[in-house]
């Protein structure tokens, strides 16, 4: 019975499209490996003559197992499905958006920031103050209690007049 090999080596190329990587081993360095699977969480962080750790089987096939510094560029190809809680001590980075089907917090003082527009539908509540450039509303905006639609004014008067504050 022939057995399975673990063995280091250097990557010599990388095919993404077929999602494989041929690696010099470090004990032949004028032999190379047959094309070795490249698993979903290392593709994109792999580099020719990056240091990798690899298993080969007698049939001629065989995967990387791991970068040998141990790191990965944290790069999730394609789709990141997450089931429960998720705690991220850094930040959270998406070139084409973020769909949350529960709710986005961020909690113990941190920020949120979003360069582009942002398609509600629900409510807003804020505890503290607001503040807003060309934003608009198709219902009522209430701060401090009253209502921006159905305010009233008190003291109307005709000529230079100032108005009492709304109520």
């Amino acid at each position: 019975m022939a057995l399975s090999m673990i063995n280091k080596g250097f990557i010599s190329s990388i095919d993404e499209t077929q999602k494989t990587a041929v690696v010099i081993p470090q004990e032949a360095s004028g032999n190379v490996t047959f094309p070795l699977v490249v698993p979903y969480f290392l593709l994109e962080c792999l580099q020719v003559n990056m240091p990798v750790v690899y298993a080969t089987f007698p049939d001629n096939t065989g995967i990387i197992l791991a970068r040998l510094d141990g790191e990965w560029n944290h790069k999730i190809y394609k789709t990141l499905t997450v089931e429960g809680v998720t705690h991220m001590t850094d930040k959270l980075t998406a070139d084409n958006g973020i769909t949350a089907t529960g709710g986005i917090s961020a909690a113990g003082g941190g920020n949120v920031t979003v360069r582009g527009d942002i398609t509600l539908t629900g409510s807003i509540s804020a505890s503290g103050s607001m503040s807003a450039s060309g934003m608009t509303s198709s219902g009522d905006v209430t701060a401090g209690g009253i209502s921006l639609q159905g305010h009233v004014h008190g003291g109307v008067m005709a000529g230079f007049d100032n108005t009492e504050p709304p109520k």
